[in-house]
């Protein structure tokens, strides 16, 4: 018994490095993506880009993360399954990469507390970030409007914190490995937003918050 034990293990593992020794045939993957993207109405496609980093010495001295490159039209994708992160859009902001999540699809006028449909999202989005070793942030924003008297918050200063804290929080709670730097900005970035389109629009442009992806490895 012993000796078939060994045995089926040492067939496996000899599958196993084949498998891993094998390329992949991309016309063929092709016509077979095309012919599951008939049936499913969904489109399937070879990210053609280089692994996120190579594992060496080198990378790990330098605290490099996953390349912001790669992980862009992995992102997209995995977000686009998404009817909130749907509406997110993913930016460039010098080395830094932005998935900026409106508030207006995350919370109630007003208020700091993700919508069921928000909850969803994000726990979504913290399986595509839960893998990655990149530095990520947290950051709320808010639109330069009065807040009104006798809500939770004074200013939009605090209430553009308490969001980026939800969101931060629910990444954790779902799976997302490291505790998230938190930042609210306010209204202070509004002069930034789209100059050129009309108020209401700059308005809800500005009423978001971000998770701002670094280049480099987490501490």
């Amino acid at each position: 018994m012993v000796t078939l034990v060994d045995l089926v293990s040492l067939m496996l593992a000899f599958f196993v490095l084949r498998f891993a020794m094998t390329t992949l045939d991309t016309p063929s993957f092709e016509k077979a993506a095309g012919s599951i993207s008939l049936v499913l109405g969904r489109q399937v496609s070879v990210v053609e880009q280089a692994p996120p980093v190579s594992l060496s010495v080198e990378a790990e001295r330098s605290r490099q993360g996953f390349s912001l490159g790669y992980l862009e039209p992995v992102l997209l994708a995995k977000m686009a399954g998404d009817p909130v992160l749907r509406q997110a859009r993913i930016e460039r902001a010098g080395e830094r990469m932005v998935i900026a999540l409106p508030a207006d699809t995350l919370f109630p006028v007003g208020g700091s507390d993700l919508t069921s449909d928000a909850r969803d999202a994000v726990a979504v989005l913290s399986t595509a970030l839960s893998t990655l070793p990149n530095r990520i942030d947290v950051v709320g924003h808010a639109d330069p409007q009065p807040i009104n008297g006798g809500g939770r918050f004074s200013s939009n200063w605090e209430l553009s914190l308490a969001r980026a804290d939800a969101v931060a929080r629910r990444l954790v709670e779902t799976g997302f490995p490291r505790q998230p730097t938190v930042e609210g900005q306010g209204d202070s970035r509004f002069s930034d937003v789209a100059p050129t389109l009309e108020m209401e629009r700059r308005y809800a442009l500005s009423r978001r918050v971000d998770v701002v992806i670094f280049p480099e490895r987490a501490r």
